[in-house]
């Protein structure tokens, strides 16, 4: 009977073992399919976020770190996805003036982000050919950024013990 047991407990575990395995593999292929999309930058702000830095025409310093960008010159870019490679830039560039403006208050409210990922899922959906590596670089150091300028949530108030009468 014990024997019984330990054979169908090992067997479980072997299951458990496999399955924990091929869903691992599953994970990492998806995470390699989301790192290909600019809208795939939803990692934690405790989470480093490592991204090789691309090549950049427009690259900006900033406390000491350097932070790829891509900006086309207006013109330069023509044929399918254009304007939304163009809207990309706008709101990227909005933002990084928002990140200018003030060294210590929040500038990439959740509405910015959201902004930003719509506008990366349009010009990846209409030119999937182009290279979004700077773009991506350039969010991460945003998001990088507001967490570390946003102040983490105070922590709930613990409840005063009852007294008994």
């Amino acid at each position: 009977m014990a024997q019984a047991q330990t054979s169908l407990l090992l067997g479980g575990v072997r299951a458990a073992t496999q399955i924990g395995t091929m869903a691992a593999r599953n994970s990492k292929a998806k995470a390699k399919a989301k790192h290909k999309t600019i809208g795939a930058e939803e990692a934690s702000p405790t989470t480093p976020v490592v991204i090789p830095t691309p090549k950049s025409n427009s690259a900006f310093n900033y406390q000491g770190q350097q932070v790829a960008r891509q900006r086309t010159e207006p013109g330069a870019l023509s044929g399918k996805g254009s304007a939304e490679i163009g809207a990309l830039e706008t709101v990227l560039e909005q933002t990084h003036q928002a990140l200018l403006a003030d060294s210590a208050q929040s500038f990439l409210p959740a509405a910015q982000l959201d902004a930003i990922r719509s506008a990366a899922r349009q010009a990846a959906a209409a030119r999937p050919s182009w290279d979004y590596s700077a773009y991506q670089h350039e969010v991460a150091f945003y998001q990088r950024e507001e967490a570390r300028r946003t102040p983490p949530a105070p922590a709930p108030a613990k409840p005063k013990p009852r007294t008994r009468k």
